[in-house]
C-alpha cells in the first residue's frame, strides 16, 4: 500500500502517527483517570453523606418520629445533587422522605447491600441507621451524576484542544525533520538515477555530515569512483578488442578468399587431371587389350599375365578418375531443392545395379521413405555410393541382408543402410569420410576411397550429417540425417 508513496510523505506519516499514538493513549489514560478519580469521588461523598445524615436520623427512626426525620432530611437541599432520601424503620416502611414532591411509591424497596449502585445518570445507596449500635432502620440516597458528565466533557474538551495543538506541533516538526532526513536521501536518488539513465559515471552525490546517511552517500561516491575507472578501462579494452577483432576479420577474410581461390583451382586441377588422363588411359588399355590377345595363344603365360595387370591397373585407375570428377563436380554442384520421393531415388539406384547383382543371393528390405525436400541428383549419388559398399562388403556372404529404411537417432529421423557384410574397427570410424581413406585392403575389396567422401559433402551441402557404427565380421550400418528430413517422418 506504501510501497509507491514517497519517502518525504513515509517520514511525515511515520512522524505523525507515532505522535498521535503517543497522544491518545496519553489522553485516553489522563480521561480514564480523570473519570475514574471522580467516580471514586462521588462514591466517597455519597457515603460520608450517607454516614452524617444516619448518624443524625437514628434518634427520629428509635422512636418512629416521623417529624423530626423529614426535618433532618429536609437538610439535603443544602446538597444540589441529592435527587431523592428516605428512612425507612426497622420493618422496611418508610418514615419520612425528601422532597416532598416526590411519592413513596417512586422510591425503591430496601436492599441489604451497602454498596453504590449506578444507574442512568444517577447512583444511589442504602445506609443502615443505628442508635446507640442497636440497628433501627435504613436511610436511601439518591443522587445526581451531572457532575461525572461534567468533568467528562471538560476532559474531552481539554484533550480535543490538546491533540489540535499537538497535531500541529507534530506535523511541522515532522516537516522539519523529514527534510533534514528525506533531503540527502533524495540527491542520493536523483545521482543514482542520472548515472543509471545517462551512464555518466562523473557525477557525484553531495555530502551532508558524518552521520550513516553521509556515510552511505561517501561509499556511493567511491564506489562510483571505482566504476568510472572500470569503464574508462573496460572502454579500452573495448577500442583495442575491435580493432583486434577488425584486423583479424580482414585477415580471416583475406585467407578466407585466398582459400576459395585454392579450393577453386584445386578442383578446376582436379577436374582438368581427371579429364586429361582420361585419353592416355583409353590409349594405354587398347595396347594392353591388343597385347593380352598376342601373349594369350603366347607361349609365355608370364608375359600375358603382367600384361593383365597391366589392363587391371588401368580399370582402377579409370574408377579413381571417375571418382575424382565426382568430387569435383560436387564440389561444384549448385542444390536445387526440390520434393523427392526417396523410395523412387532406391529403386532407380537397385535398377542400375541390376548387372552387379543379378547373379548374387542378396536379400533386400526396403522400407517406406518419406518425400523429402532435398536435390535429387546428389542425393542419389548418396543412395549410389551407400548400397554399392553394401554389396561389395557383403560378396563373401553365402546369402546378403541389405536393409534400407529409417528411425528416430537421438531425437532425429536418419534414413540407414545396413548390410551383414564383413565390417570393420569402429575405432577407425572417423577415417571413413576422408578423401582416398581405406579400411580394407585393396587386394580383398577393389575401391578408391573416395566413394564415402563424396556421401559426407553431399551432406555438408544440404545441411546434414553421416556417421557409421560396425563391428567386424557382423556387418555395417550408415546413417545419414539432413534439414529437408521431416521429424514426422518416422512412423511411431
Amino acid at each position: 500500500m506504501l510501497r509507491n508513496v514517497p519517502i518525504k510523505r513515509k517520514l511525515t506519516l511515520a512522524m505523525m502517527l507515532t505522535g498521535l499514538s503517543v497522544l491518545v493513549l496519553t489522553s485516553v489514560s489522563f480521561m480514564v483517570y480523570g473519570v475514574t478519580s471522580a467516580r471514586r469521588n462521588l462514591v466517597l461523598n455519597l457515603q460520608i453523606l450517607a454516614e452524617i445524615t444516619a448518624a443524625n436520623a437514628g434518634g427520629a427512626l428509635n422512636f418512629d418520629d416521623s417529624k423530626a426525620a423529614e426535618d433532618i432530611l429536609s437538610k439535603l437541599q443544602a446538597e444540589p445533587t441529592v435527587i431523592k432520601a428516605a428512612l425507612y424503620s426497622r420493618d422496611n416502611k418508610i418514615i419520612a422522605h425528601y422532597p416532598q414532591s416526590v411519592a413513596e411509591k417512586d422510591f425503591p424497596a430496601v436492599r441489604q447491600s451497602q454498596s453504590p449502585i449506578f444507574g442512568y445518570g444517577v447512583i444511589e445507596m442504602f445506609y443502615p441507621v443505628r442508635e446507640n449500635e442497636r440497628w433501627v432502620g435504613t436511610l436511601f440516597v439518591q443522587t445526581d451524576l451531572s457532575p461525572l458528565y461534567v468533568r467528562f466533557r471538560l476532559y474531552v474538551i481539554i484533550v480535543i484542544a490538546i491533540m489540535a495543538a499537538a497535531v500541529t506541533i507534530i506535523f511541522i516538526l515532522s516537516q522539519w525533520l523529514q527534510k533534514q532526513i528525506s533531503k540527502p536521501i533524495l540527491q542520493l536518488a536523483d545521482t543514482a538515477r542520472v548515472v543509471s539513465e545517462k551512464r555518466d559515471y562523473g557525477v557525484r552525490a553531495q555530502g551532508t555530515g558524518r552521520d550513516e546517511i553521509g556515510q552511505l552517500t561517501q561509499a556511493f561516491n567511491h564506489m562510483l569512483n571505482q566504476i568510472q575507472e572500470r569503464e574508462e578501462a573496460l572502454r579500452k579494452s573495448q577500442r583495442e578488442l575491435q580493432d583486434l577483432n577488425r584486423e583479424l576479420e580482414e585477415r580471416v577474410l583475406q585467407r578466407t578468399e585466398e582459400l576459395e581461390s585454392t579450393n577453386k583451382e584445386l578442383e578446376a586441377f582436379t577436374y582438368s587431371v581427371s579429364h586429361d588422363l582420361r585419353a592416355p588411359l583409353r590409349h594405354v588399355d587398347a595396347f594392353a587389350q591388343l597385347a593380352a590377345e598376342e601373349t594369350a595363344s603366347s607361349s609365355s603365360q608370364q608375359l600375358h599375365k603382367y600384361v593383365e595387370r597391366i589392363r587391371a591397373g588401368v580399370t582402377n585407375m579409370g574408377r579413381l578418375i571417375d571418382d575424382l570428377l565426382n568430387l569435383s563436380r560436387v564440389g561444384r554442384a549448385e542444390v536445387v531443392q526440390q520434393p523427392v520421393q526417396l523410395n523412387q531415388l532406391v529403386d532407380e539406384v537397385l535398377s542400375e545395379m541390376k548387372p552387379e547383382t543379378e547373379n548374387r543371393n542378396i536379400e533386400w528390405t526396403i522400407d517406406k521413405l518419406p518425400t523429402v525436400t532435398c536435390d535429387s541428383g546428389l542425393m542419389k549419388q548418396v543412395f549410389t555410393n551407400l548400397i554399392a559398399n553394401a554389396v561389395k562388403y557383403t560378396r563373401r556372404r553365402e546369402k546378403a541382408l541389405i536393409h534400407i529404411g529409417i528411425e528416430d537417432v537421438d531425437g532425429k529421423p536418419a534414413v540407414f543402410v545396413k548390410d551383414n557384410g564383413v565390417g570393420f574397427d569402429s575405432r577407425y570410424s572417423a577415417k571413413l569420410f576422408g578423401v582416398f581413406q581405406r579400411l580394407h585392403r585393396a587386394e580383398d575389396f577393389e575401391g578408391t576411397g573416395v566413394g564415402l567422401a563424396i556421401v559426407k559433402r553431399i551432406m555438408d551441402l544440404h545441411d546434414g550429417t553421416v556417421w557409421a557404427a560396425s563391428e567386424l565380421d557382423k556387418g555395417t550400418t550408415f546413417w545419414f540425417s539432413f534439414k529437408g528430413l521431416n521429424p514426422n517422418s518416422v512412423k511411431k
